[in-house]
Parts: structure tokens; sequence; C-alpha cells
């Protein structure tokens, strides 16, 4: 067995232990680890190289293929990577533009966050933009309903089935709940950020969504948006977010 064989099956096994620990835990040096992967297959394709001249017929198909499969394994263990690549190049917008976000919404917002965070009920509420977030919606639990503030409330009651996860709002329509984000790889957050507020930075890492953040520990609002979080916010800073951020008209 060739050099590139056995790199190649190295690579192979090395992404499918760190896929599979990605769907179980996440962890400080899961950044380390992609990076000896990377440098796995780096490896793999100088050793490809250098076999073309030596290899033949069936040998090299094989050795193609398996470097093939091996992109494919790679391409899937950096997915999260690669879409936020591309979502920061703008690829991947919704092909039509949103309306703008009215002040019924504003206000239904507002009013919601405001009941949940004076009674400590945690919530995650997501506002699409132009990064369209249809994967995790066609994962998520549809809705697609108006917005209201006894509609979103009631969704996030700890007693409802849908409490856990998120909302995700498009076009001043509920889409979906139960919606789950990836959590933040970020190694310099502070203690107290949750489950939620580390979903919550996790998806405007991937996207230019806006999302709402209640605690259910101490009742605080937060904000994530452009791989940023402002914590503790007022009710007033945080209408001042809606108009800024959502263009309310």
């Amino acid at each position: 067995m060739n050099e590139f064989f056995v790199t190649v099956i190295m690579a192979y096994l090395y992404s499918i232990f760190l896929l599979n620990l990605r769907m179980k835990i996440e962890v400080k040096q899961i950044r380390i680890l992609k990076v000896i992967l990377l440098a796995l297959t780096v490896l793999s394709i100088i050793t490809f190289i250098q076999a073309i001249e030596t290899s033949k017929g069936l040998l090299l198909t094989i050795e193609i293929v398996a470097l093939i499969m091996l992109s494919v394994f790679v391409t899937m263990t950096y997915i999260n990577e690669i879409k936020t690549f591309f979502g920061k190049l703008n690829i991947g917008k919704k092909s039509n533009s949103p309306s703008l976000i009215n002040n019924e919404l504003a206000i239904a917002l507002i009013q919601s966050v405001d009941f949940l965070s004076k009674r400590k009920i945690g919530a995650l509420i997501t506002v699409e933009r132009n990064i369209s977030l249809t994967n995790i919606i066609d994962k998520a639990l549809s809705l697609n309903a108006d917005v209201s503030k006894e509609l979103l409330t009631s969704i996030f009651m700890p007693s409802t089935p849908l409490h856990d996860g998120a909302v995700i709002i498009r076009d001043n329509k509920i889409l979906c709940a139960k919606a789950y984000y990836p959590s933040s790889e970020r190694h310099d957050l502070p203690m107290n950020y949750g489950t939620r507020h580390r979903a919550a930075l996790g998806i405007s890492e991937q996207s230019d969504a806006f999302t709402i953040v209640v605690s259910e520990e101490t009742g605080r609002v937060s904000i994530t948006v452009d791989g940023k979080m402002e914590y503790n916010l007022t009710k007033e800073a945080l209408n001042l977010y809606l108009e800024n951020i959502l263009k309310i008209n």
C-alpha cells in the first residue's frame, strides 16, 4: 500500500471521528482537530500528485475516486465554515427581497420580549434578513402563522412542547418553532452565556439574521447580529435595534 492510500485512510477515519464528535458535543479543541484534518488532506493531495507518475489504469482510477470521496468528507466536516464564508460574500441570498419590517411586528416583538423577560421565561427569536435560513427551517416544526404577542409568548411557555429551540420569522410570519442552531465555537465567551446565547451567536456567525435572546435565569434581554452580542439590553435599546437593523417603516 503506497503513501497516498495510507494518508487517505488516515484522513477518512479522522473526518468520520470529527463528524461524530460534532454531532454529540462542542469542544474547545475542535478547531485544532479540524486543522489536523486539513493537514492530512493536503498531505493526501501531495502524495497523490507524486503517485500519478507511477500509477496506471485501474490504480489511478481508484486513487482519483478516493481523493474525490475524501473531498466530500472534508466538505461535510467544514460545512459550517463554508456556509459562513459564502454568507459573508452574500452568496445564497433569498431571491426575493423581504418586505420592510412594519411597526406591528416591532410592537409584537417588544411586547413579547417584555412579557417573557419580566417572568424569566427563556426565549430565542430570530428574524431572517437577506441570507436564507431555509436549511434550518426545513428541519424545524412548521407554523407559518402571523406574528402576535399571544402566539410568541405561548410558544415559549415552559409547559408547552414548543418552548425548546428558536422561532424564525420571515416577512412578518412565524415560519417555524423548535429550530436548533449550531453553537458558537468561540473560546472567549463569558461564563454567564448559556446555551441560548451561544446558539444565537452561532446563527449570527453563519448568517445576517437578527436574534433576540431572553435569559431563563435572569430575564435579561440580549441580541446577536453579525457575530456580535449586545448583552442585557433595556426595552428602549431593543427598540432602537429594531428600528436600525430591521428598518421599520
